[in-house]
């Protein structure tokens, strides 16, 4: 049942996931950073379901938003953490790779290389807003 129900949800998030918009400010670029949280959440799901159609379609949403990231932080100037982004663009491509070449045993592998790039971008260029949320760093860009 609960499996059922993981799956039932994840596809309820990535089918509301099918067009990223262009991320033209700091409000477009928070948007797409909750995007990735809900994607990513739908990916790990899809992995411990060993649901290939659903990881791999979150693997492809991944791929457009961290695309649209890179190119926003590379306009305004944060070659640092537009360099991650391509990292995790890149992951999420091999995570796509791997399903779409049923090679299962490597996606634990890449999920943890995408949520490394999360965490090292959060770690350098985020910091928390006074009310709880997040923001990145003043000078960044």
């Amino acid at each position: 049942m609960r499996a059922y129900l993981v799956v039932a949800v994840s596809f309820f998030v990535l089918s509301g996931l099918s067009q990223v918009p262009e991320i033209a400010d700091e409000s477009g670029f928070d948007a797409a950073m909750k995007d990735v949280g809900k994607t990513f959440g739908a990916v790990r799901a899809g992995i411990e379901a060993r649901d290939g159609e659903q990881t791999a379609a979150g693997a492809d949403h991944l791929i457009e938003i961290f695309t649209g990231v890179k190119t926003f932080l590379e306009a305004n100037g944060a070659d640092g953490a537009a360099s991650i982004a391509e990292d995790a663009r890149q992951a999420a491509s091999d995570l796509k790779a791997a399903v779409d070449n049923q090679d299962f045993s490597s996606l634990p592998d890449i999920r943890n290389r995408i949520g490394g790039t999360c965490g090292s971008c959060h770690n350098d260029y985020r910091e928390e807003n006074p009310d709880g949320g997040y923001r990145i760093k003043a000078g960044v860009i």
